[in-house]
């Protein structure tokens, strides 16, 4: 008897405890969740009208920005479909009967949550280990619809249904139903019945009948299994399945059911679909960061935010000059101005142009020739390629001046690293395959010497080279661990390749040591002038101004009798810059910049194989021709014409042969000057 009460009170002791705990495993998830809510401004935006707005702003002679707006385009959100939003007044009984009934039948009657469809689905997981929860009501399915999460994690089921009653306390059945109804995925980019009806039908919302109705209402289970277009057998079966549960819930007369399931589906798939406008260049990259930074705001996924972007209606204030774009656009679309292979191919190119003051894009073109379609890809902000004898200022030789490693006259050895014999050559090896001996860094930047990069590295090493890449620099494309030998930081021969805009961006500390992250757009707002984005500028002080100033210099030296000196013609100003050739030469770059622009160009196939056929970096070609047409248009540009130099850096005479400065005792061939903080030169 007494080991029956000792064990009976060990077991009440274990199940107290456990329920303990469960109690404030519970308590705890409740805190934890209770909040979680959906935005209102997400909810609101699904409603507007789905036209944005986009704006721009003149300058004055000065460059300064004037205070109105003007607009510049216009979009709309309903894919060029439907009629946009579709308001529940405008939506026929039939049609969201049809969604209640084969969704949530209990919809009106629960507050976010179906516990006995939630109930069944958790016994099926637990017992019958069915990875989908399912059981999720049209409010659940609404807030999946606008987070874009729909993993199966208990986690997110979790936040979903909190999510889902706070809804129901804020909006009535008939606002949540609407605005489900305007946001899912009903196949071929049809987001919301609007376009679907348009789309499969060839008409208004208003005028489906009942087996339209469900023929709609059968795809969102699954859209590509009951795409009325592709798979009419399996839309088919659903929707006479719908139109039964219709019928047992009384929506639906007898007589209506039965003359729907023997109706045939009749498509009429809408060939009126109004002529696309195709968006410039830079209105695609404004659209991609806003939707960016959306899902990042909300953390929503890219595809809800891009829903949501199109259908809410906002107003986009670009950084866009449009002189700038115009000049650019001029040039790229007539693909006459650009060489052909012997088989008459086109090379692709892209060119951005950024303010370093401010880090404001300027200027966009993603490829050559007519544009004739959105969101297409684009070489200059989204395609990632090597960078190759670009990233070297940026990877070795800016962070080794700031860090006292070298400095403009500092001797180092042009010899490779590594012996070659039979069956390898020599590594690194330069462009033109030589080796001169000693130089100075005035002398490898010009000349774009591999060898000399690698060995600067060496010292700098290379962990720090990454992290000033990626962490300093935003170029975070970069892999930390595929991208972290010489190959990839000296060379700019990367794993995945970095985009032309992370790479000219970069470029912007040359100006005056500070980092400016580059934008397309300073904000958006909401029809009522609401911000929804503050773009607001992000500086980050990375090199001294010293180290900038001479880093400037040094890359003048590329212009003036560098790798660049032959291609670039530009006089308006003091120009500074940087060649780039990647391994067999599969991409050319040129990134140059005067006391006022900076600007990158990219040139290469999609599909790379050499540009040997071409002869020389034709993307500096590119860049000076555009340059110089922008200096023409855009007068407040050259308002200055020469680079700023603090007065710790000095024009110094060195010794070439040491590299020593004070060379009043040394014959004169063996002098030469550069530029040198001389901050630097007396700790």
């Amino acid at each position: 008897m007494k080991k029956h009460i000792k064990g009976l009170f060990i077991f009440l002791i274990i199940f107290s405890f456990l329920t303990s705990a469960f109690i404030i495993a519970g308590a705890i998830m409740l805190h934890r969740f209770s909040n979680n809510k959906v935005e209102d401004e997400l909810i609101e935006s699904i409603r507007s009208d789905g036209k944005t707005y986009f704006y721009r702003y003149d300058r004055d002679e000065s460059g300064k920005l004037k205070n109105d707006p003007i607009q510049i385009d216009c979009i709309s959100g309903s894919n060029s479909l439907g009629e946009g939003y579709v308001t529940f007044d405008m939506i026929p009984d039939n049609l969201s009967n049809a969604f209640v009934a084969i969704e949530d039948k209990r919809f009106y009657s629960h507050y976010g949550i179906d516990y006995k469809r939630s109930f069944l689905a958790i016994l099926n997981y637990i017992i019958k280990g069915k990875k989908s929860f399912g059981g999720s009501t049209i409010t659940q399915q609404l807030v999946k619809n606008i987070t874009g999460d729909d993993s199966v994690l208990v986690k997110r089921k979790l936040s979903e249904a909190f999510c889902a009653m706070d809804i129901e306390r804020r909006y009535d059945k008939t606002e949540i139903l609407e605005a489900y109804l305007n946001i899912i995925n009903l196949s071929h980019g049809c987001r919301g019945v609007g376009d679907a009806s348009r789309l499969y039908f060839s008409k208004e919302v208003k005028d489906l009948d009942l087996c339209e109705c469900a023929t709609i209402a059968a795809i969102t289970n699954n859209p590509s299994k009951y795409d009325p277009i592709s798979h009419p057998t399996e839309n088919k079966k659903r929707r006479n399945l719908i139109l039964k549960c219709m019928y047992e819930l009384n929506y639906i007369s007898l007589n209506d059911y039965n003359t729907a399931i023997n109706q045939e589906i009749n498509l009429t798939t809408s060939k009126k679909i109004s002529a696309q406008t195709v968006n410039s260049w830079y209105i695609d990259s404004v659209i991609e960061d806003v939707i960016g930074d959306l899902a990042k705001k909300y953390s929503i996924s890219s595809s809800t935010a891009s829903t949501i972007f199109f259908k809410g209606g906002y107003r986009v204030y670009t950084a866009m000059d449009s002189m700038i774009q115009n000049c650019m656009e001029s040039f790229y679309t007539d693909i006459k101005n650009f060489p052909y292979d012997s088989d008459g191919t086109t090379p692709q190119s892209s060119m951005i142009v950024i303010d370093p003051h401010s880090g404001d894009i300027l200027g966009v073109i993603g490829a050559i020739g007519k544009k004739n379609g959105n969101r297409l890809l684009n070489f200059a902000t989204t395609s990632k390629r090597p960078s190759g004898s670009t990233i070297k200022p940026l990877s070795v030789y800016a962070p080794a001046l700031d860090k006292g490693l070298i400095k403009w006259s500092t001797i180092v050895e042009d010899s490779p690293i590594r012996e070659g014999n039979e069956q390898s050559s020599p590594w690194p090896s330069n462009a033109n395959g030589k080796y001169v001996g000693n130089v100075n860094i005035d002398y490898a930047i010009k000349h774009s010497l591999n060898t000399v990069a690698v060995k600067i590295l060496n010292e700098l090493k290379n962990d720090y080279s990454m992290y000033f890449l990626r962490d300093k620099l935003m170029i975070t494309s970069l892999d930390t661990k595929l991208d972290i030998g010489a190959a990839s930081l000296a060379l700019g021969q990367h794993s995945r390749g970095i985009t032309l805009r992370e790479l000219v961006s970069a470029y912007s500390i040359f100006t005056d040591g500070i980092m400016k992250k580059s934008r397309t757009y300073y904000k958006v707002t909401d029809s009522t002038g609401r911000v929804i984005l503050d773009n607001a500028p992000v500086e980050n002080k990375i090199i001294s101004e010293e180290s900038a100033a001479i880093m400037t210099k040094l890359l003048q030296g590329v212009i003036s009798d560098g790798t660049a000196s032959s291609l670039i013609e530009f006089e308006s100003s003091e120009v500074a810059g940087k060649t780039g050739t990647t391994q067999f030469s599969f991409d050319r770059y040129f990134i140059g910049f005067t006391p006022t622009l900076l600007a990158g160009v990219w040139q290469g196939f999609e599909t790379p194989k050499s540009l040997d056929f071409i002869g020389f970096n034709y993307s500096a070609i590119i860049w000076d021709q555009i340059i110089g047409d922008i200096y023409k248009t855009c007068q407040y540009y050259s308002t200055r014409t020469k680079f700023l130099i603090p007065d710790t850096v000095r024009k110094l005479s060195y010794n070439k042969l040491s590299g020593n400065i004070d060379t009043e005792f040394s014959p004169s061939d063996d002098i030469e000057e550069g530029w040198f903080d001389i901050r630097k030169l007396t700790q």
